[in-house]
């Protein structure tokens, strides 16, 4: 338990060292650690290896003992006793994309508010989770293990990185990630994400679609779209586009270029994990070049094969075949994320969560089955079970009351269709990063995070370092 004393001297510590914390976290979030082409001992780009580094520099400066492996994840630790407590965060982050008000690759600081690319996922967090450590050793000088943070940089990316370095490594006893939506959750849902394209000659006809730019990410529901149709006229497309808009609350904007019209899609962007927040652009927009009078050819049957496998009102894949859901995690969830189209092939991605009891003969299968049977050829992919920690486990038990505590607000441990790298690592627990109900814009423009909630963070995990880290069992 947490007596006043310490928690008195927790909130000293992080009221002392705010304005230090915040430097530290503008070091990394000017980093733009969007995973890119892998480069000689930057397997995951330059600018993801520069956050790796940057981060091993703040650790250092605190005295930590740290290790870089694999050129892509680092650990620090006290270096002088077992570890006990690992505390995973990530340091890669998602393109800024369009629609910011503020600088994305700058912290900016508005009363208390703080905004940037990565001041929510993750780069607060391991920030804070720095500091917690630094917190708990000079608190507690005398536990008896230490925690031990590991930073990875390709965790918006599927983790490639942590499932590398799980096959040679011994993970601590217990696990944690500060990288939630909610407060603390015990399920992630199994993933199946794959690519999957059409190719073909080019075929000179009218009206056709040219060129299609749907959303950019796999992990994020995108929330704009472009496409260009040729040999069309702006009253073809209006009406059309009325009708789909009354459908999908997805609004269109377009613009006559020559022979073309060009048609803007604007949705509601949204992280992978909270779906039903966005509305999905992309499949609007197809939705809508499929009510249009094209003409016949392999442009044409590839996006009539793409609107009835992902029609905009079929969250659950129903339309791919699927049929799973459990008491656990409910439905599967399917959300089609990625789109680019040419005159001559389109390259696609979508992301699939599949519930408890979802294994490949019933979700990985099935979906692609439902691809090759409308003719497109799949990149192959491997499924993800879905990661679950029951609720009586000490651990959940341990930072549900630490939250209840330190945000002041009843906390129910949930599941969730996101993912995190507690996904990968048996038993870990992932955990969240803002006040429940406040926005954070996760994945969106205007990134954004409250500077308290920081320090709450910073102050949950001190806390768990000294409870979980002390010599009992």
């Amino acid at each position: 338990m947490v007596d006043s004393a310490v928690d008195r001297q927790i909130e000293e510590y992080f009221m002392t060292h705010r304005e230090e914390m915040l430097e530290d976290l503008a070091s990394l979030v000017k980093i733009p650690s969007v995973v890119s082409s892998p480069l000689p001992g930057m397997p995951y780009g330059k600018a993801a290896h520069d956050a790796l580094t940057a981060a091993a520099k703040i650790a250092e400066r605190m005295g930590f003992h740290t290790t870089i492996s694999d050129d892509c994840c680092m650990t620090a630790d006290y270096g002088d006793r077992p570890n006990r407590l690992s505390l995973m965060a990530h340091l890669d982050v998602v393109e800024a994309g369009s629609g910011w008000t503020r600088p994305a690759y700058a912290l900016s600081r508005e009363s208390e508010w703080l905004y940037g690319r990565g001041v929510a996922d993750n780069k607060g967090p391991c920030v804070a989770l720095l500091h917690a450590m630094q917190a708990a050793r000079q608190i507690a000088p005398g536990i008896s293990y230490s925690p031990q943070v590991w930073f990875g940089t390709a965790e918006e990316v599927g983790s490639p990185d942590l499932r590398a370095y799980i096959q040679y490594h011994t993970l601590p006893e217990y696990a944690l990630t500060p990288d939630a939506l909610e407060p603390v959750v015990i399920g992630e849902s199994a993933k199946y994400r794959p690519e999957f394209f059409r190719e073909w000659t080019l075929q000179d006809v009218r009206p056709q679609v040219i060129d299609l730019q749907g959303g950019k990410v796999r992990n994020a529901i995108p929330g704009y779209a472009t496409a260009v149709v040729a040999g069309t006229t702006v009253s073809v497309v209006e009406s059309a586009a009325q009708k789909i808009t009354k459908e999908t609350a997805v609004e269109f904007e377009l613009f006559k270029m020559n022979e073309n019209i060009e048609i803007h899609a604007k949705g509601k962007g949204a992280h992978i994990g909270r779906p039903e927040l966005g509305r999905n652009a992309q499949t609007a927009l197809i939705a809508l070049l499929n009510a249009l009078p094209l003409a016949p050819c392999a442009g044409t049957e590839a996006l009539q094969a793409l609107g009835e496998l992902f029609p905009c009102d079929d969250p659950f894949g129903k339309a791919l075949g699927l049929t799973l859901q459990d008491d656990v995690f409910g439905h599967a969830q399917v959300n089609f994320t990625v789109c680019r189209m040419t005159e001559q092939d389109i390259r696609c991605k979508m992301d699939g969560r599949g519930p408890l009891v979802s294994r490949p003969e019933n979700f990985s299968n099935v979906i692609d089955h439902a691809l090759k049977s409308r003719g497109f050829t799949l990149v192959p992919s491997t499924m993800d079970d879905a990661h679950y920690v029951p609720e009586n486990t000490p651990i959940v038990q341990k930072m549900r009351i630490l939250y209840e505590r330190y945000f002041g607000q009843p906390v129910q441990c949930s599941v969730t269709t996101g993912a995190s790298y507690a996904h990968y690592v048996p038993g870990a627990v992932s955990t969240g990063v803002a006040t429940t109900g406040i926005d954070t814009m996760l994945h969106k423009a205007d990134e954004r995070i409250l500077v308290e909630d920081i320090m709450r963070v910073g102050m949950i995990y001190t806390q768990a370092i000294m409870d979980l880290c002390e010599g009992g069992s």
